[in-house]
């Protein structure tokens, strides 16, 4: 165990201060990933392809908002995998031994679905990413009575980034869902979009210290990929600006009482290497395409074709992590996307064999 993950378990503790509801969600969720590991195991050894611990999937790409920057405006709206389909999606998820769901998108909570499946699908632990406009008190609520989401309130700092990147007042209704879980007594967190335009405010105690006095858990920094329409090369990190906003990072973990997990340094580690294409994780878009990262956006296999055993055993996504050079990262936080020319023309290959 590397020193920043202990680091990350004490400052687990600490938000947990002796309170016996977040030590029983801690030891709950403890508890469901031991048992998700063994499962992983087995079935590892029974299939011909590799099982992710981590999935994302983005029920809906549909969204209340119009951020700039977000890598998922202009992608398809229509022909969303429906509630079965998603249901029986969660369920092969629990049988092979994913432990977490990423739900993200477009706006997860704008299907009305979301969180009856959430509930009767009690051995998965789901990281649910909203912009926090649709969470009411009985939202919130029902939430609570899941014990198995943690969601995850999108803010882009203080009030003046997250209001210029959303929209007037998105900040305002952000701290407003924040409210309404801590007064439910939800375990929730906060996800952040790491740019050149907002760095200066995410690195600071004071906004550490805000999410933390909100009642925030957990933080997720994800820095800025210039991908979907409109992207913004301005807003991309240099290098000394990403090593200094990492030295942030563990000051935090080691000071403060909450989880932060930083993207891309937490994911690729010491050895530069992505986790995506099904090597750790992979993305289902509302299509049920299966994609090596919701980053990029290019698909040869389905799950409305062979299920989840499908995307465990796509020869696509096999291809990719047998070429090491396409998981390495450069300039910027994605290697996929960075290495999309090479990634494009894979998949044209696939196209002209028929794979």
């Amino acid at each position: 165990m590397r020193n920043e993950e202990k680091v990350n378990y004490g400052a687990l503790w600490a938000w947990a201060r002796w309170r016996p509801r977040r030590i029983a969600f801690i030891l709950r969720t403890f508890w469901h990933h031991w048992c998700a590991q063994r499962r992983h195991t087995r079935q590892q050894l029974r299939i011909d392809g590799q099982i992710p611990s981590v999935l994302a999937i983005s029920p809906t790409m549909r969204c209340n908002y119009s951020c700039q920057g977000c890598y998922s405006r202009g992608r398809p709206e229509d022909n969303e995998l429906s509630t079965d389909e998603l249901n029986t999606l969660f369920s092969e998820a629990e049988d092979l031994g994913i432990h977490s769901i990423v739900l993200t998108g477009g706006e997860p909570l704008l299907r009305d679905d979301m969180l009856d499946l959430i509930a009767q699908h009690r051995r998965l632990l789901f990281f649910l990413i909203t912009n926090g406009s649709l969470i009411t008190p009985d939202t919130a609520h029902r939430l609570a009575r899941s014990r198995n989401v943690i969601p995850l309130v999108s803010v882009e700092g203080f009030a003046s980034d997250t209001d210029e990147r959303r929209h007037p007042g998105a900040h305002e209704t952000a701290m407003h869902a924040f409210n309404r879980l801590r007064k439910a007594r939800v375990v929730f967190g906060f996800v952040a979009t790491n740019s050149a335009a907002n760095t200066h405010q995410l690195a600071t105690d004071a906004f550490i210290d805000r999410m933390v006095a909100i009642g925030c858990a957990v933080g997720f920094f994800t820095e800025y990929v210039p991908c979907g329409v409109n992207p913004r090369l301005d807003w991309v990190l240099d290098e000394a600006t990403r090593a200094q906003f990492h030295k942030r990072v563990l000051e935090f973990r080691r000071d403060k009482p909450i989880v932060i997990s930083q993207f891309p340094d937490d994911e690729y580690g010491k050895e530069n290497r992505c986790s995506g294409a099904g090597r750790v994780s992979l993305h289902i878009n509302s299509q049920g395409d299966i994609e090596p990262c919701p980053f990029m956006p290019v698909a040869r296999e389905n799950i409305r074709r062979g299920g989840l055993l499908a995307a465990c055993q796509s020869a696509f996504l096999r291809a990719i992590r047998e070429q090491p050079g396409l998981l390495q990262r450069q300039r910027y936080a994605c290697s996929l996307f960075e290495h999309r020319a090479e990634l494009d023309d894979l998949a044209q290959q696939f196209d002209q064999h028929g794979g």
